[in-house]
């Protein structure tokens, strides 16, 4: 760093001058996930109701983390998080006036977010130590960094040096960022590796069937994919592309199965724009010459996903109906967390030749007391995927074909896989809407 050190020292400073560049109205956007901002989030709190209106658009820090000011009562009007995936701590906030969901697809939300607001006042993230060339880099999240990071008018960053270096991320030049707090915290480890359960296994082993030698795939997170990712150690040459970097997909690309081979663009690379992981993952990830890390502006785009032959995408869902409606991301008009890649793969994998979207989810919720499988969707629920594009459904109890269906031949495969205690009163509902005979 001695070539820089005098420009670097010269713009350090503390959290206290932090937050006293945020203002009045100021639009914020921080760096999400495993890269977010943990120290300006953790001292918020001391300036939260001396400030009005300020806008901040805030990622994720994994599921339910509450920082001090979301507890805080009486912000109303003083702060706004715009978060475009939800969970619980959200929820919370939302019914304390200071939380709101931004409804879109990954690949452009930045882009839309921009639109509508053309000025970001301040770009916030937690970067690696500043590198020989001078460059920090925004590891581990692509979601929407570089197209926040363009439109902003200051930056701020807390530089730390326990930030592993990921290829591909986001780098910022040391003159471009206003200014720099250091700060000393090991990277954020997330404890997402799951046990599946029995119907967890019997779904995966199902979905397993559809992966072919060569094939290119994408997993959500969760039992459930984790489950259909532990099926696949007896393919070869799978290629990745994600949006999200987990677990099991370090497990795949360390026992090579996972090699691009066969990828019909970024050959050999494993593409992905966010991590979710252990320190395990996070070995691999930096050890592997292979992996690229890229913007959600091009591993969520349709058009590029379209590219990659036999591309398979494998999600889950909140719950289904009988037209192939797809709920991914509430429970009725109660948001739970977000459409994310949801559309943007389930779309490109069924532009990609030869390549399928499969939805994977458990026939039942609440101990076997509601169908998954519905015959119209819970009002008010969010329609993630739309019926156009659904392809195919795996449950524990078999497969539903919806690519070149009529709306009878999906409802009657989807009540063919719903649970056996629900059949009947599917079959009533369905001939009530004249969906079969």
């Amino acid at each position: 760093m001695s070539r820089f050190e005098a420009q670097y020292r010269a713009k350090c400073g503390t959290v206290d001058d932090m937050l006293a560049m945020i203002q009045d109205n100021d639009i914020l956007v921080t760096s999400g996930e495993f890269s977010e901002p943990a120290l300006f989030y953790n001292n918020y709190h001391k300036i939260a109701a001396l400030r009005n209106n300020v806008e901040i658009f805030k990622g994720k820090k994994g599921s339910g983390h509450m920082y001090p000011f979301m507890e805080m009562d009486g912000l109303a009007g003083h702060v706004m998080m715009v978060a475009h995936m939800f969970d619980s701590s959200f929820r919370e906030c939302l019914n304390k006036g200071i939380a709101t969901h931004l409804p879109g697809n990954l690949h452009d939300t930045i882009e839309r977010y921009t639109q509508a607001h053309p000025v970001i006042n301040k770009f916030i993230a937690m970067t690696t130590g500043m590198d020989e060339d001078g460059f920090f880099t925004v590891s581990g999240c692509g979601m929407y960094e570089e197209g926040a990071y363009n439109h902003a008018e200051k930056i701020i960053l807390e530089v730390n040096k326990n930030q592993p270096v990921f290829p591909g991320c986001l780098k910022i030049p040391l003159e471009k960022v206003d200014l720099i707090v250091e700060v000393d915290t090991p990277a954020t480890i997330y404890n997402v590796r799951s046990v599946p359960s029995e119907t967890d296994l019997q779904i995966g082993a199902l979905a397993a069937d559809f992966i072919h030698d060569g094939d290119c795939i994408q997993l959500g997170i969760g039992g459930m994919p984790d489950a259909v990712g532990n099926s696949f150690f007896d393919k070869k040459d799978l290629g990745l592309h994600t949006e999200l970097f987990t677990p099991i997909m370090g497990d795949l690309i360390k026992a090579g199965v996972i090699n691009g081979a066969r990828k019909t663009i970024d050959r050999g690379k494993h593409v992905g724009n966010f991590v979710l992981g252990d320190q395990q993952l996070y070995d691999i990830l930096t050890s592997d010459p292979n992996v690229l890390f890229r913007q959600a502006s091009y591993t969520n785009d349709p058009t590029v996903i379209a590219q990659i032959d036999n591309f398979v995408s494998i999600n889950t869902a909140m719950e289904i109906d009988l037209t192939g409606q797809i709920c991914s991301e509430s429970i009725g008009p109660v948001q739970y967390s977000g459409t994310g890649g949801a559309f943007d793969f389930a779309f490109g994998a069924q532009h990609s030749k030869g390549g399928r979207g499969i939805i994977a989810i458990s026939s039942t919720a609440k101990k076997g007391t509601i169908s998954k499988i519905k015959p119209t969707l819970t009002p008010g629920s969010v329609v993630s995927i739309t019926r156009n594009v659904a392809d195919i459904i795996i449950t524990e109890f078999g497969v539903a074909y919806m690519r070149g269906r009529s709306v009878a031949e999906r409802a009657k495969q989807l009540i063919a896989i719903a649970h056996p205690d629900h059949r009947d009163a599917l079959t009533y509902e369905a001939k009530k809407l004249h969906y079969i005979l």
